[in-house]
C-alpha cells in the first residue's frame, strides 16, 4: 500500500468546489491499496483469484484468468504466468493498479472520461483493458444467502473496521438523532472486524491493542453515543460461516464511507437480502454515472449529514416491502454475471471458445468438458469453489502451489 492517503477527502463531498475533476482523480489515483515487492510484511496477504482455469481438452488451449492485488510482484516472481493465463490488477481502493504489466484491471466502475484522461497521461497504459468490476464483486452468492427461517430482529447493521474513511462517528450520530426524532431506540448490530478489539464478559470494550487512529474512531463513537451505546450490539469478530445470519437478520446495512475502494459488506448484504444504506456521494469521482447499486436494492442518502442518514435509516426499516435487493444481486451481480461481465472484455475468448455466448459464458458446453475434463469438477462447481484450493490463494508459497498445478496440467 503506497502513496498519498487522500484523508482530506473522507467529510468532504464538496471536493469538486476546490478542484478541477482531473486534479481529483490524480489525488485519488496517487494512492494505491495493492502489495508491492518491498512490503515484505504484506506477502502472505497477497491474492490469487482464478475464475477462469486455463484449459487444454482436445488438443485445444485456451488461457485462464487471474487477478491479484499483488500482480506486479508476482509477475516479477512468476513471468510465465501470461504463457496461461491473463493477468489483472486491481487496488484496494478506488484508483487504477500501478501495474505496467497487467492485461487488464479491474477498475471498480465504468468511467469512460477518467479512464481517457488516465490512458492520456499515461500512454504506456493505452493497451490495458478497464474492466468495471473489482474482487467485491467475486461474492459467492450461495454462500452469502439468506438461511433458512432467518428473521429481521436487527433494524440497522454495520460491518466496517473502524478505519477513520468509514465515518463511524457520523453513524454514531445518526443514531442518536433517530432516537431523539423518532422516540425509539432502533436495534443496531456493529461488526468491527478487528481481533485487536478485546470484549470483556461485561461487554465493555477495550481499544488498546489498536492503531491509536482506530482507536480514536471508536472512542468518538463511545463519546458520541454516551450512555446509548448500551442498547447496541459491539461484536469485534464474527466468523466468515456466520457472517450471513447477521446480514440477513438486519432490516438494513449502512455504508457511510464517502471514497474508498468497492465496498464489500453492502455486496455481501444485499446478497443476503438486506437493504443498503449510502451516500449518494459515496466515490462519486471515481464512479461517473455509474451506479452504487442496481434498482431497488436500499435507498442513497441524499445529503451528507447524519440526520439525513437518520431519516434515510426510518425510512428504510418502516418500508422493507419496497427492496427487492437479493433479486436485484441475482440479475446483475454474483459470480455468474462476474465471468461473463469479464470475458466480454476480452476478444480472446469469444475467438477461441467453441459457441461462445456472452450473455451464458458461464453455461458453456465446451468450457464445462474442459474444466471436468482437466480437473475433474464442472465449471460451475469450478467457479463456485467446490475446489477451493486450485481457485484462490493467500500468501506466496499457496500461490505458487497453484501455479505449478496449472503448470503441470497444461506441460
Amino acid at each position: 500500500m503506497k502513496g498519498k492517503y487522500p484523508r482530506n477527502y473522507f467529510l468532504n463531498p464538496n471536493m469538486d468546489k476546490e478542484k478541477s475533476i482531473e486534479q481529483i482523480w490524480d489525488d485519488i489515483d496517487a494512492y494505491s491499496g495493492e502489495y508491492f515487492e518491498d512490503e515484505v510484511n504484506l506477502h502472505e496477504k497477497i491474492d490469487f483469484f482464478v475464475p477462469l482455469p486455463p484449459l487444454k481438452y482436445k488438443d485445444k488451449f485456451t488461457k485462464g484468468i487471474v487477478f491479484s492485488q499483488g500482480m506486479e510482484y508476482l509477475l516479477k516472481l512468476y513471468p510465465r504466468l501470461k504463457e496461461m493465463f491473463f493477468c489483472g490488477a486491481y487496488t484496494m481502493w478506488s484508483s487504477y493498479s500501478w501495474c505496467d504489466k497487467a492485461d487488464f484491471y479491474l477498475a471498480c466502475y465504468e468511467n469512460k472520461k477518467r479512464e481517457t484522461y488516465y490512458k492520456n497521461k499515461y500512454p504506456n497504459k493505452k493497451n490495458i483493458t478497464f474492466i468495471p468490476l473489482q474482487d467485491a464483486d467475486f461474492t459467492n452468492e450461495y454462500k452469502l444467502a439468506p438461511p433458512e427461517g432467518n428473521k429481521k430482529t436487527i433494524d440497522i447493521i454495520s460491518v466496517a473496521t473502524p478505519l477513520e474513511v468509514k465515518n463511524l462517528p457520523i453513524i454514531a450520530k445518526a443514531l442518536k438523532i433517530y432516537t431523539e426524532k423518532y422516540k425509539v431506540v432502533p436495534k443496531v448490530t456493529f461488526i468491527l472486524g478487528s481481533k485487536l478489539i478485546e470484549k470483556d464478559e461485561n461487554g465493555n470494550m477495550n481499544y488498546s491493542k489498536m492503531n491509536p487512529r482506530h482507536r480514536g474512531q471508536m472512542e468518538q463513537v463511545d463519546e458520541i453515543l454516551g450512555d446509548l451505546k448500551k442498547h447496541f450490539e459491539f461484536l469485534p469478530w464474527v466468523t466468515y460461516s456466520d457472517i450471513p445470519k447477521y446480514y440477513s437478520s438486519a432490516k438494513c446495512c449502512v455504508l457511510a464511507s464517502l471514497i474508498e475502494g468497492k465496498n464489500r459488506a453492502i455486496n455481501e448484504a444485499m446478497s443476503c437480502d438486506t437493504p443498503v444504506v449510502v451516500f449518494k456521494q459515496h466515490n462519486q469521482w471515481a464512479r461517473g454515472d455509474y451506479p452504487i447499486f442496481f434498482g431497488n436494492s436500499g435507498e442513497l442518502v441524499p445529503e451528507f449529514t447524519p440526520e439525513a442518514l437518520a431519516d434515510t435509516f426510518y425510512k428504510v426499516i418502516n418500508n422493507q416491502n419496497n427492496y427487492e435487493p437479493r433479486k436485484n444481486y441475482l440479475k446483475y451481480n454474483g459470480r455468474k454475471n462476474f465471468i461473463d461481465k469479464l470475458v466480454s472484455y476480452i476478444p480472446y475468448y469469444s475467438e477461441n471458445i467453441p459457441d461462445y455466448n456472452a450473455q451464458d459464458f458461464h453455461d458453456n458446453i465446451w468450457l464445462d468438458l474442459a474444466c471436468k475434463d482437466n480437473n475433474q469438477i464442472s465449471y460451475c462447481d469450478f467457479l463456485y469453489s467446490k475446489k477451493p484450493q486450485i481457485q484462490h490463494a493467500r500468501g506466496l508459497k499457496n500461490i505458487e502451489q497453484i501455479i505449478n498445478y496449472y503448470s503441470a496440467k497444461i506441460n
